[in-house]
């Protein structure tokens, strides 16, 4: 059952995109949801595919504020097509601080050196993809960037130095495939320890491309922990959609749901599963205010182990995701375009 307050917040936010953007009013209006968005409003929810349909906003695009957000186009030839303004940025920035500091116990005053397992880009791009994205986002906790990969995607031994002789606690953050692809085959390759007392990696994404190696999170972790000792190694499940609306992984290997995030289990036809069944991962996030991307039904197959139970402590749901979705299995998704 989703808080009060979540619930409350939520259906004000169905408000917001319903006044503001046309094509949801529509939706909403079409399927006679109006009453919905009063009494039950998380079942309404948008497929996240939408976004790679057409444009779709709340607010009138400011071309010289507005961020254009895209997904990796990974799984099709299309990418999802997120704008975001200001007043979205704010939310989505406070929100990562507050799940990252809470669940990490990271204080963003402490500026610590941020490595970051990417080749380096411009901050005054107007388009980020989804690792761009994330990069930005956990910037807000680091002193400086430094940046691991060359131009040619390669690690950089000069960079790699400069964390080895790095005493001081530090952040590394990539892709969950540019971790083990990347840094650790390295790391691996060149028999090289590097201890990391006190200090924290970051990774989330990139499941999908690791499958096709036949690495899955145990086995991850098992290579973190021989390269990378002592470190603090969380995974989190997010989306461009949803853009600081993180969900983070505790210290017993299970996904959390937060003040700004919450997740629906739902089966092929859409209905509700209980705890401990398999199903389709609705993500809801109370951050998205430029664009109608605050309950979304997502290709991700997932299992809510249940709430307020997990060994970690920590209240609220927790949840495990399974991986992706077969096309084929969806039916009735037409009805959530």
């Amino acid at each position: 059952m989703i808080e009060n307050n979540f619930y409350l917040q939520l259906k004000d936010l169905h408000s917001w995109h319903y006044d503001r953007c046309k094509d949801f009013k529509s939706i909403v209006d079409f399927f006679n949801w109006n009453s919905l968005m009063i009494s039950k409003p998380e079942e309404i929810f948008l497929h996240a595919n939408i976004f790679k349909i057409k444009k779709i906003t709340s607010t009138n695009i400011n071309q010289n504020e507005d961020i254009l957000m895209q997904s990796s186009g990974t799984s099709g030839s299309r990418r999802s097509n997120i704008y975001s303004d200001r007043l979205t940025r704010i939310n989505q920035q406070r929100a990562l601080i507050k799940i990252v500091s809470e669940n990490l116990k990271i204080n963003v005053k402490d500026k610590l050196n941020y490595y970051v397992i990417a080749e380096e880009f411009s901050q005054k791009e107007r388009i980020f993809d989804a690792q761009k994205a994330a990069i930005l986002g956990f910037s807000v906790f680091s002193n400086k960037k430094i940046f691991l990969l060359d131009k040619n995607g390669h690690i950089c031994e000069e960079k790699i130095k400069t964390m080895i002789n790095d005493h001081n606690p530090f952040i590394i953050f990539g892709f969950t495939s540019n971790v083990y692809l990347k840094l650790l085959l390295y790391l691996k390759e060149k028999n090289i320890i590097i201890d990391c007392k006190n200090s924290f990696l970051i990774h989330g994404g990139g499941w999908k491309k690791l499958s096709r190696f036949g690495v899955e999170n145990s086995i991850l972790k098992k290579e973190v922990n021989k390269y990378l000792t002592n470190i603090t190694c969380r995974n989190y499940y997010g989306m461009i959609e949803q853009t600081g609306s993180i969900f983070m992984e505790c210290p017993k290997g299970y996904l959390h749901s937060n003040d700004y995030g919450q997740i629906i289990i739902r089966d092929n036809n859409l209905e509700k599963q209980k705890d401990g069944r398999e199903g389709i991962i609705q993500s809801i996030s109370l951050l998205p205010k430029s664009y109608p991307g605050h309950s979304l039904i997502t290709e991700d197959l997932g299992v809510c182990m249940g709430e307020d139970c997990c060994e970690c402590g920590a209240k609220g749901k927790f949840f495990k995701v399974k991986g992706r979705l077969k096309k084929s299995e969806i039916r009735g998704c037409s009805d959530v375009y």
